[in-house]
């Protein structure tokens, strides 16, 4: 991936409110082999040697219906950048924090998450760059689809596809834990909107009593699941048992796939731009006593080794599952169109870790104003399993046994006559 920006890379925002960086990230259709590889594609055992092709979609360029995984978006964030650092090499390394993630101080020094003028006392924000920040939530509405650049010369086989974000602060929470940030980024292709994301994260730690507060936008709303959430025509469609894993359970209203993390999970993900220390060297999570068992990683770490998953990565995983499980809908099946991803939202509860069994459980929302004829929501929770892939265990001691580390899970599902694919730019 490579990343460009405007000249100044921020567009000023009304007093009061923090600047807009409106960044460019560049990517080819080897960073999206890469990220769908990262979430686990093609890493399972299938009984059903048409699996295999399906999940081929995503992981081979020469596949007919060869497409972009729905969050491969969120991950353009950590590697888009200013136009001063020009066009580096398309797999090249970025630093961590990303600039989407950072902000500069009037003497051009990093202050993080949050602008300066947000501190009270400035003298203590070199302080503040050592509080670990937490993933809290994400949400992803799809508003169109991406559009692929083909080779015009035999020279250039993967040519570069270009995206414009405009990621800004919304609000700024502080409580007695730390201060949440709420943060939205929105991806431009070829002038027109065709993604919004917004996150929250918690800078654990940070005096409440050192940081203004900033009231999010009267006009904002939550993104993710909502039934009133534009309709996407980014194409998220699957055929009869795609997704599907060794160790499955489909049935009229629920779903339930299992996941294995294998070892390299964290290794292979960071390669999409997360280039994040914790998810390498365990270490840097320090003992109980560093953290006081901070959203349960240090108790956690008493009974597990090895890195932190990204959280993202973990969405990944569910995603594959939400799909599944929006395919095999009776809706879907009544209407016999392609049902496609119009938006996502979760919440991360626990942090997952290399090695881990995954639970997803996905059911329908029973809410019946949820469903109409454009579309349905769907509900889904994601468990780790302890006891590696908890063979020979009954399915009640199991679940004496997860650990919840997703939560709230809400996707929205919208129903189309035809296929739209993915547009292809010559």
């Amino acid at each position: 991936m490579t990343s460009i920006s405007n000249k100044n890379g921020r567009d000023e925002l009304p007093l009061g409110a923090p600047a807009t960086k409106t960044l460019v990230a560049q990517f080819t259709k080897r960073d999206l082999m890469l990220y769908a590889l990262g979430i686990g594609f093609c890493n399972d055992s299938y009984d059903d040697k048409d699996m295999i092709d399906r999940e081929l979609r995503f992981v081979y360029e020469h596949h007919p219906k060869f497409e972009a995984f729905p969050t491969f978006l969120l991950a353009l964030s950590f590697v888009a950048g200013r136009p001063s650092e020009g066009l580096q090499s398309a797999f090249g390394i970025r630093p961590f924090p990303p600039e989407s993630m950072t902000n500069s101080r009037d003497d051009g020094s990093n202050c993080g998450i949050l602008p300066q003028e947000f501190f009270k006392n400035r003298e203590d924000i070199e302080e503040v760059q050592n509080l670990p920040i937490l993933h809290i939530s994400q949400s992803l509405i799809l508003h169109d689809n991406i559009k692929f650049h083909t080779q015009t010369d035999q020279n250039m086989i993967d040519p570069p596809t270009q995206i414009k974000l405009q990621a800004r602060i919304l609000s700024i929470k502080p409580r007695s834990i730390g201060t949440f940030v709420t943060s939205e980024t929105k991806y431009y292709q070829d002038g027109s909107c065709i993604a919004t994301a917004q996150m929250v994260a918690l800078i654990l730690g940070l005096d409440p009593d050192n940081v203004v507060s900033l009231k999010a936008p009267t006009n904002n709303h939550l993104v993710g699941g909502s039934k009133k959430a534009k309709p996407s025509t980014q194409d998220s469609s699957f055929n009869s048992n795609t997704l599907t894993s060794a160790n499955q359970n489909t049935c009229k209203e629920k779903t339930v796939l299992q996941y294995r993390i294998p070892q390299n999970a964290a290794l292979l993900y960071r390669l999409s731009g997360d280039y994040n220390r914790i998810h390498v060297e365990d270490d840097l999570l320090g003992s109980d006593e560093d953290q006081g068992g901070r959203d349960g990683i240090s108790e956690q770490k008493t009974q597990k080794s090895g890195a932190v998953l990204h959280g993202l990565c973990t969405m990944g995983y569910a995603l594959r599952a939400v799909l599944h499980h929006a395919d095999h809908h009776q809706i879907s099946k009544s209407h016999g169109g392609e049902v496609r991803l119009a938006s996502v939202r979760c919440n991360f509860v626990k942090p997952v870790y290399v090695g881990d069994s995954l639970r997803v459980e996905v059911w329908d929302e029973e809410d019946r104003t949820s469903r109409d004829e454009t579309g349905f929501d769907v509900c889904f929770r994601v468990y780790r399993d302890v006891g590696r892939a908890c063979s020979g265990v009954k399915q009640i001691d199991i679940e004496k046994q997860s650990d919840v580390v997703v939560d709230k899970g809400k996707a929205r599902f919208c129903l189309c006559s035809k296929r739209l694919g993915t547009e292809v730019v010559r």
